[in-house]
């Protein structure tokens, strides 16, 4: 993997975790044919997780990733593991997540996009990835 692949999708990850959480980030960095896989398990696409976090029910106060576990990349695909940390409201109720998260992503045009992402529930244990 080349060193410029690495830096852009480690650069696209900060982005999420920083801009992730105001749904509008998918729009822009996401492929046409996104899905999102909440820790529910249940899909959503970029428009609709969009607008999950413009109705007010969740704030996000602070997002990072902790740690990239695995990044490999095959010509125009990247599969990447790591884990996220994040405090955030949900209905007024305070959370304080980590969770691992899976994506897939593709260079579309030159550019890194996600396509596909999984994220775990909030209490996942960094240290299982030593």
């Amino acid at each position: 993997m080349s060193d410029q692949n690495h830096q852009q999708i480690s650069s696209l990850l900060a982005e999420y975790a920083e801009k992730g959480h105001t749904g509008s980030f998918f729009m822009e960095k996401a492929t046409e044919d996104f899905q999102f896989i909440r820790p529910s398990g249940n899909p959503i696409d970029a428009a609709g997780f969009t607008a999950m976090f413009s109705g007010g029910d969740i704030n996000v106060s602070k997002s990072a990733v902790a740690k990239i576990h695995k990044l490999d990349v095959y010509g125009d695909i990247a599969l990447v593991a790591f884990t996220q940390t994040v405090e955030f409201t949900y209905k007024g109720t305070p959370n304080d997540d980590v969770c691992t998260v899976s994506a897939v992503l593709k260079k579309v045009s030159g550019d890194w996009k996600i396509a596909w992402m999984q994220r775990s529930g909030g209490d996942a244990d960094l240290e299982s990835w030593s």
